[in-house]
């Protein structure tokens, strides 16, 4: 795929300097940055990456500040045609608009240091012949006030969004990067440049179900926002050289026939041979008109037939020579008759067979292909289904081993998607995939139940570390140390081979820095007594400990001699 005429920015932003932090942050803009570089060949200079720790392409920090955002959307260059625009971090609403918070957005200056959603939009949208904005935001005050205005602009502006909102106490189920964003670069992957908010609407729903919610209440489905003008648009542009099917892609189209007897001036028409199976089973009438051959033996004359008769005596006739000649051809052609005769029948009972395999394999390859053409969208239950039609083809038929084949490989399939979920954290998916792997395939089917067996562990692990890591996020309350140290008590629970450990030490990190700021802060006041007391609850095994032991000393040091 080669898009010049195309353009997306991408920013995470994970570890604010005034709220917690948003664990898969960065790591969703760089999958989707990841995507458009690495797989649909996009170069570098036509996509922005901004991230906590995502380098300069130049002298021009990428440091997803307001200023370095803003001077980045800015000096965009002429319009282009396609524009993606996508922001996972903090969002929320002040006096009646709705704003994105930067890395260095302070709640207490919103005019000042974050951005207003509306401006945003009219830059963008000035910008870019078609725009696609993608916001997943969650609001740290949780008043349920966010949304509604950006959602009110989209649709009036004619702006095609995606947008997604969640609580505050929600951490990314993923160690890797949001589900959300990983149901987008899978709906990339499969669509490519034939993908529609239309196509990825539908695969949301399916990939974000919200069944899965009773596990993760926080995990909400995307709301769309388009002009229906625009809905089954490409959202992505076309290649410029032609993308040749492989043989599989080929053999997933529907099969189109000419109808036969047609006269020279008719053009051809196309049928689209549809998956309808007859009812009743295929039974042929063998008509076998056998021709009677008939032998045409003049009499002889009465004299001739009676016998001679001498004066004296009375003698045995003989066969004249030209009745035993007629008897011999007579047996020659019945001879040739029959043989013509069985090599007729034989030819017909032939052509019937023929036919009947004929129809068999046309019947047959009709399930085989209403199977494929189930497999629309790349999900487990799609295969699954495929599945069920490639049943339909009984043993000792037409295609029943090239059936088996196929039975083999969908199910293969399901384990690879159920394998891939399971990879990135999303053992809920990984389970409802997996249980649909079949048991044809014996060792297929065991491997899938000894997984399941082990993601159902994980699952529940999970689960119950993710309840911990959001009671101790809760016990925060801001500026007060006291209740980051008993958070961080909280998150140390979490062992080293526990899933969210990773999480929990990247939290308690960042914890233990607000508690070390905390105290800079009081020291800077004046309130020395304080600071101590304050930096004394940076525990010792964190990045910041050495530092904070520093501030310590000095800030005592300084005690003493003004007490002196």
């Amino acid at each position: 795929m080669i898009m010049n005429n195309f353009r997306a920015i991408c920013i995470g932003i994970e570890d604010y300097l005034h709220y917690q932090p948003l664990n898969g942050s960065e790591n969703s803009a760089q999958a989707l940055y990841r995507y458009f570089f690495e797989e649909a060949n996009i170069p570098s200079h036509q996509l922005l990456l901004l991230t906590d720790t995502s380098p300069s392409p130049g002298k021009r920090s990428t440091y997803p500040n307001r200023d370095n955002i803003l001077q980045w959307i800015n000096d965009s260059p002429i319009k282009v045609e396609y524009c993606w625009f996508f922001f996972q971090g903090y969002g929320i609403n002040y006096q009646g608009e709705d704003y994105l918070l930067p890395i260095d957005s302070n709640l207490n200056t919103i005019p000042q240091t974050a951005i207003k959603v509306r401006s945003l939009f009219e830059k963008l949208q000035n910008s870019s012949q078609n725009l696609l904005i993608i916001l997943d935001l969650q609001n740290p005050l949780k008043d349920g006030k966010l949304g509604q205005i950006t959602l009110d602009l989209a649709q009036k502006k004619n702006i095609s969004l995606i947008f997604s909102c969640r609580s505050h106490v929600y951490q990314s189920i993923s160690a890797e990067k949001s589900i959300f964003i990983t149901a987008l670069t899978e709906a990339l992957r499969y669509y490519s440049h034939h993908l529609t908010l239309h196509k990825l609407d539908a695969y949301f729903k399916e990939r974000l179900n919200p069944s899965h919610q009773k596990d993760f209440p926080a995990i909400a489905l995307p709301i769309i926002i388009s002009p229906e003008t625009i809905r089954h648009q490409p959202l992505l542009p076309a290649s410029k050289k032609p993308i040749l099917d492989n043989q599989e892609n080929q053999a997933l189209s529907f099969k189109i026939q000419q109808k036969p007897h047609q006269s020279p001036d008719q053009k051809p028409t196309s049928t689209l041979i549809l998956p309808k199976i007859p009812s009743t089973p295929f039974k042929p009438q063998l008509s076998l008109n056998i021709p009677l051959t008939q032998t045409n033996i003049k009499p002889s004359s009465p004299a001739a037939s009676l016998p001679s008769v001498s004066s004296t005596a009375t003698t045995t006739p003989e066969p004249s020579k030209k009745s035993s000649l007629g008897k011999y051809w007579l047996w020659i052609g019945g001879i040739l008759a029959t043989t013509a005769v069985v090599w007729w029948m034989s030819l017909k009972i032939g052509q019937h067979l023929n036919a009947i395999n004929y129809q068999k394999i046309q019947e047959n390859q009709q399930i085989l292909d209403y199977g494929k053409i189930s497999l629309s969208v790349q999900q487990a239950s799609q295969f699954n289904q495929a599945i069920s039609y490639a049943r339909q083809i009984q043993p000792h038929t037409a295609l029943y081993q090239q059936a088996q084949v196929k039975i083999n490989q969908w199910s293969q399939m399901i384990l690879d998607i159920a394998q891939g979920r399971a990879i990135i954290g999303d053992f809920q998916g990984a389970i409802a995939a997996i249980k649909l792997v079949p048991p044809d395939n014996q060792q297929l089917y065991n491997l899938a139940q000894q997984s399941l067996k082990e993601w159902q562990t994980l699952s529940q692990q999970q689960h119950d570390n993710q309840v911990l890591i959001e009671a101790a996020l809760s016990l925060i309350e801001p500026n007060q140390a006291s209740s980051y140290n008993r958070a961080i008590r909280l998150l140390k629970h979490l062992e080293k081979k526990e899933l969210g450990y990773h999480h929990a030490q990247k939290l308690i990190e960042q914890l233990s820095k607000n508690i070390y700021q905390l105290a800079q802060t009081r020291a800077q006041q004046g309130q020395l007594t304080l600071a101590i007391e304050t930096i004394e609850l940076v525990p010792n095994d964190t990045q910041v400990y050495s530092m904070a032991q520093e501030a310590k000393i000095n800030w005592q040091q300084h005690l003493n001699r003004t007490s002196n």
